[in-house]
């Protein structure tokens, strides 16, 4: 099954229309639905920032202390690495059809927040940086058919968002596959793919506007393989239930 391109997927979560290709498929595929809702969460998250986060340019004394320190020239030359990228031409971006997934979030950053330093900066913040908000669920996740992996999962408020944040230390690479992440219902009958968790690192994934945590308690993580399969593979190797 060939998938939803994610160029195309960032554009109709910006607010274009989706083609009738993509929309036969996202009516079919549980996996591009859950990116584009991963997508249209950021995007939201994006134009939700105001005056008083766009960032300022610091006084000319601390420009002089760096030039000074780090021997750049005058404070004038140095500033001028500083400059506030401009705003880019979402239109230009479909006609290059960029390929790389960042130069798209740049796009959306950009087009949402126009003088954010680098929109690309913004919108990767957003997706990667640590939620200071409550903790509002855990879980332990345990090993599962004796994968001998374990971690830990978090669901946490931030701002009118949830994140669940997935730690698995011990994940062994892959070389023919990956791991992905998994909301699902107790029974695990209807599960939600939520994002992949790349080995040595811990994931924060921003949940779908909309999804109940609640109604989706059991966080796992998979081992999936490039096969165009977008259900889950059945090869779990932690698993956990959420609780408050």
């Amino acid at each position: 099954m060939l998938h939803c391109d994610d160029d195309d997927l960032a554009l109709i979560a910006l607010g274009e229309q989706a083609d009738e290709q993509d929309r036969a498929h996202l009516a079919s595929c549980a996996r591009c639905r859950s990116r584009l809702d991963e997508l249209t969460a950021t995007v939201a998250t994006v134009r939700s920032i105001g005056p008083d986060d766009v960032p300022v340019s610091p006084p000319a004394a601390v420009w002089a202390a760096i030039s000074d320190e780090l021997g750049l020239g005058s404070p004038a030359d140095a500033s001028e690495t500083t400059s506030v990228a401009p705003a880019v031409d979402l239109a230009a971006e479909r006609e290059r059809r960029r390929p790389t997934r960042v130069r798209i979030w740049a796009a959306a950053g950009a087009a949402a927040v126009v003088g954010v330093l680098a929109g690309v900066v913004a919108t990767a913040a957003v997706l990667s940086a640590p939620s200071t908000g409550e903790v509002v669920a855990s879980a332990q996740l345990a090993p599962i058919d004796g994968s001998g992996l374990a971690g830990s999962a978090t669901v946490s408020r931030d701002g009118d968002a949830k994140v669940l944040t997935v730690d698995v230390p011990d994940l062994p690479a892959q070389s023919d596959a990956y791991y992905e992440v998994w909301m699902a219902t107790p029974d695990t009958s209807t599960m939600v793919a939520i994002g992949t968790l790349n080995p040595g690192e811990t994931g924060r994934f921003t949940l779908p506007a909309g999804m109940d945590a609640s109604a989706f308690p059991v966080v796992d993580v998979s081992v999936e393989h490039f096969d165009g399969d977008a259900g889950h593979s059945a090869t779990s190797v932690a698993r956990g239930t959420l609780g408050a």
